[in-house]
């Protein structure tokens, strides 16, 4: 009798392609260590329409009769895509890194915490670094830069915080004329090429402003640009608490676990996994919640040391 198979998809080339590749190894190995290992169909997601690339792997595993699972997408658009078609096929999918706080579906499972558990860590560490003032600066995107820049506003004022939000400053705008009597300023959107730019400037302004960014801004090459004393004064917010494969090797493991619980048989698959509790995990301990989603709070913080984005503990 042939091994159940799990469906990875990733993106395992373009630019990408490094991370992906990395969470489909950690996904092997948890599958070499398990018990009752599986046959593992790795999949591409990169494309120039990867939404569409997704829709077609997810219709392909839902397609195969001997397929119990789904391990993807990488990015939450494509999640959007994917989950419904995986749902009418009863099929459990495990979306390892994805953080679209409106990501949903009968059979979907997440294992990072959403962009509003995120604006609620960063509230929480405006509390407790003294910020009495915020201000909340996002690009256009809606369904990022808007919304989780609505988000982290709504999630300051309920911690006691005097916050306000714009978008982001127009090319014959200054920054500095904005800033008004802010304590901090926290930047959801994308590290574009203007990013560096604008740190400096804000820097520059009030060497004591605290500067904050969203996952958006965690880009390597953004690191490298800023002034260290910029750079002493920056935090970085995001979702992952460790290394992306460690999400990986846990959406594969519990997709393991889940298969063998619900002894070969998707919609019982899909229930063991939406029904995990106090799960102790290379992630630390967590359950799924009536959503699908972890109820881990745990978030990650990012400091610039010698220009690189390194964890900050403290």
């Amino acid at each position: 009798m042939s091994k159940p198979r799990v469906y990875v998809s990733l993106p395992l080339t373009g630019p990408m392609g490094g991370t992906g590749r990395e969470l489909l190894r950690a996904a092997e190995l948890a599958v070499e260590q398990h018990e009752n290992p599986v046959g593992v169909v790795p999949l591409d997601s990169f494309a120039d329409d990867r939404e569409e690339q997704a829709a077609a792997h997810a219709t392909r595993a839902a397609a195969d009769l001997g397929a119990l699972a789904y391990l993807g997408d990488f990015h939450s658009s494509q999640v959007q895509r994917t989950a419904p078609i995986l749902a009418a096929a009863d099929m459990l999918t495990v979306a390892p890194v994805a953080t679209f706080a409106s990501l949903q579906g009968p059979t979907l499972v997440r294992l990072m915490p959403h962009d509003g558990v995120g604006a609620r860590a960063i509230a929480g560490w405006l509390v407790d670094a003294r910020v009495h003032r915020l201000l909340v600066v996002h690009d256009h995107g809606r369904d990022y830069g808007v919304s989780v820049g609505a988000m982290c506003t709504d999630a300051a004022r309920s911690r006691g915080i005097d916050a306000r939000s714009r978008p982001v400053w127009n090319h014959d705008e200054r920054p500095a004329d904005d800033l008004g009597d802010a304590d901090a300023v926290l930047y959801v959107g994308v590290a574009g090429s203007g990013a560096a730019g604008m740190w400096r400037e804000l820097h520059e302004s009030n060497p004591q402003l605290w500067l904050l960014g969203s996952e958006g801004v965690a880009d390597p090459r953004f690191a490298r640009e800023i002034p260290s004393t910029a750079a002493e004064r920056t935090r970085l917010f995001v979702a992952p608490r460790a290394p992306l494969p460690f999400y990986g090797f846990e959406s594969m493991a519990l997709i393991l676990d889940s298969i063998k619980a619900g002894e070969g048989v998707r919609a019982s698959t899909v229930h063991a996994a939406r029904t995990t509790r106090e799960r102790s995990s290379i992630l630390g301990r967590y359950s799924i919640d009536k959503e699908g989603h972890t109820t881990s709070t745990a978030y990650g913080r990012l400091r610039i040391a010698g220009g690189e984005l390194v964890w900050d503990g403290g």
